[in-house]
């Protein structure tokens, strides 16, 4: 009776032991160490149209750990405008040249939230996408087009 129940335990034991490796382990070395896609680690220039120019809104640092984004940015203008200094955390995924990044701001969860999806061209100096968000002044969902070019470090 003892061998069977050992072999019960042994057979969980390694079922669980798979499931960890297949579910966790191999997914995590595999984006981590094996990753080969492209790179968006650093700094970043937000910018947008406004009255037919291009405006600097703020910049964006980014980590990337395999195809995971982690970063803060910091707006200095409104979309009016005027001058402003609010900070945001971003977290997000690569897949392809997609860079989708969901972003809330740093003064508390849920106060303002939105996402950035955003096409990484073929200089890897520029992404070219959306920014989705809910707009107070307009008390409905915007979506307005954002580039983020590559800082100068």
């Amino acid at each position: 009776m003892t061998n069977f129940v050992m072999g019960v335990l042994s057979s969980i034991l390694a079922t669980g032991l798979i499931a960890l490796v297949v579910k966790w382990g191999w997914p995590t070395f595999k984006d981590r160490c094996l990753y080969n896609g492209i790179r968006v680690a650093g700094s970043w220039d937000i910018t947008e149209v406004r009255n037919d120019e291009n405006v600097t809104a703020g910049r964006i640092e980014l980590k990337q750990r395999g195809r995971l984004i982690t970063g803060t940015s910091t707006r200095i203008k409104t979309r009016d405008g005027k001058t402003s200094e609010r900070k945001f955390q971003y977290h997000g995924s690569i897949s392809g040249n997609q860079v989708t990044l969901t972003f809330e701001d740093a003064q508390g969860v849920g106060f303002d939230t939105g996402t950035y999806v955003f096409t990484v061209l073929n200089d890897s100096k520029t992404m070219v996408g959306m920014a989705t968000f809910h707009g107070k002044k307009e008390n409905q969902i915007v979506s307005e087009p954002r580039t983020l070019i590559k800082a100068v470090s």
